[in-house]
């Protein structure tokens, strides 16, 4: 018994000095520094940069890199990249295609007022009135497929899914368009060309048109005959 009583009376005792040692919330006091202190080694970023664009500017690899930038720039204008998984057309078919869309959430005009519930399905069609000029889909490297588009006899856009817009412009003084990364063609599920795509009522028929290798008009073809 009187050993347990001493050894309690040694571990109060212990913390009793600890508490008393310890530190008196706002009684902190600087110590200094202690052991050896080193500056950061690790260089500036910004300045990094600002040195490699010195050294570059300098040994004229800037100029190089924005005569490279500008040249790939222009690369993309000439000839922008084909649209994949689309092929000359083999046999005449015709489909419709609704351009409806169902909206996922309310859309708000700026102050608030409902424009389109959720849920709601909309037709561009509706709004444009219709297609006031059809859509020719056609490969720019296939001349047949060019001149058939520049012969279409209704108001038309031609849209090219491969080839260089601006030559064919400077060649033929007429606006080509170009389906940029697809958008188009995969939206109206185009997998051959030409193709004509002509508003009908509410909807969209699309015609592909089966062109020979050759300069003329197509066997099945009335030339730029609406399908």
């Amino acid at each position: 018994m009187t050993r347990r009583v001493v050894e309690w009376g040694c571990v109060l005792a212990v913390l009793g000095c600890a508490l008393a040692l310890a530190p008196r919330p706002g009684a902190a006091r600087d110590l200094g520094v202690r052991g050896a202190v080193w500056p950061i080694a690790e260089p500036d970023l910004l300045a990094g940069i600002e040195a490699r664009l010195r050294e570059l500017e300098e040994s004229g690899g800037l100029d190089r890199l924005r005569t490279e930038a500008r040249e790939r720039a222009r690369q993309r204008i000439e000839a922008p990249g084909r649209v994949e998984g689309i092929g000359p057309a083999r046999v005449r078919r015709t489909r419709l295609f609704d351009p409806s869309i169902e909206v996922d959430r309310d859309v708000r005009a700026a102050d608030g007022t409902l424009i389109a519930a959720r849920g709601t399905r909309l037709n561009p069609l509706d709004r444009m009135r219709g297609l006031a000029r059809d859509l020719l889909f056609v490969d720019g490297t296939r001349p047949v497929e060019v001149s058939w588009a520049l012969r279409h006899g209704r108001p038309a856009r031609i849209v090219l899914v491969d080839g260089r817009p601006l030559e064919l412009m400077r060649i033929h003084q007429r606006r080509f368009f170009f389906d940029q990364g697809g958008r188009l063609s995969r939206r109206l599920g185009l997998r051959a060309t030409p193709s004509v795509v002509a508003a009908e009522g509410p909807v969209l028929r699309i015609t592909e048109v089966p062109l020979e290798d050759e300069e003329g008009r197509a066997d099945d073809a009335a030339g730029g005959a609406r399908p």
